[in-house]
């Protein structure tokens, strides 16, 4: 639940931000369990798909998407075309696209660097826990909390991820690890349904997802994206009219 910082009109603007900075990582400590682990598999995968240790190290630290990387490696290792392996990752990855769209407004004064690295590192769990908080904030206090929100899953992927590499040097060939896959997504969605905002959202992108399960080129899985972004934002429309009106 987020307080408001105690005599934030007192307090230099650095230290009110540093708050929301810390305030942030805090609530960003479920989430980082999940993505750990998430980016365990990751790095697991990508050396299984007959990847170097400095290839994988640098597709961890480039790409930062588990699902982008998780549907790349098959073609890769089947030796796909790079046009097909492309459009593959581009549609899982089209998300971030509306990701970017509800993001502008608390982003789009921030130099270009920043503006970009922000874009990079913004995560699922981290962005969902902003949508439900950022209404409440002055837009610098919003980038800080935005920071907060992503940067430690952000290392939290890129520490699972150079595990899974390196683990494998010392893992038995063949040996099934896709349990840890099921683990990570029940993380997740644990650390996801805390938030009162989340039930309706999850069961909306949920009845999608199952509708869509059969259309062409992931189409279900992009509109059950594109239903769960827009969800909170019209419910937390309606809770700030509620409580403006007279």
């Amino acid at each position: 639940m987020l307080r408001p910082v105690a005599d934030a009109g007192q307090r230099p603007a650095a230290a009110v931000r540093r708050a929301r900075f810390a305030m942030g990582a805090r609530l960003s400590v479920p989430g980082m369990v999940g993505t750990f682990v998430w980016g365990i598999i990751a790095g697991v995968a990508m050396i299984q798909a007959g990847m170097s240790v400095g290839q994988s190290v640098g597709m961890t630290l480039i790409v930062f998407s588990g699902t982008a990387q998780l549907a790349a490696l098959p073609l890769m290792a089947s030796g796909a075309s790079f046009a097909l392996i492309g459009f593959t990752t581009f549609l899982t990855s089209l998300r971030f696209m509306i990701y970017s769209a509800s993001l502008s407004r608390d982003l789009s004064r921030l130099p270009p660097g920043l503006r970009s690295f922000a874009g990079y590192m913004t995560t699922d769990s981290g962005l969902a826990v902003y949508q439900t908080l950022s209404g409440r904030e002055r837009r610098a206090q919003r980038t800080a909390l935005f920071m907060g929100l992503n940067l430690p899953v952000w290392a939290a992927w890129q520490v699972g991820s150079l595990l899974g590499i390196a683990v494998m040097a010392y893992v038995e060939p063949g040996r099934d690890l896709g349990f840890l896959g099921t683990l990570a997504v029940l993380a997740l969605i644990a650390q996801a349904m805390r938030v009162s905002l989340a039930w309706p959202v999850v069961i909306a992108a949920t009845v999608v997802a199952l509708i869509g399960v059969g259309w062409p080129h992931r189409a279900g899985m992009l509109l059950a994206v594109l239903v769960g972004v827009v969800t909170p934002l019209i419910l937390e429309a309606r809770a700030q009219s509620r409580r403006s009106a007279p």
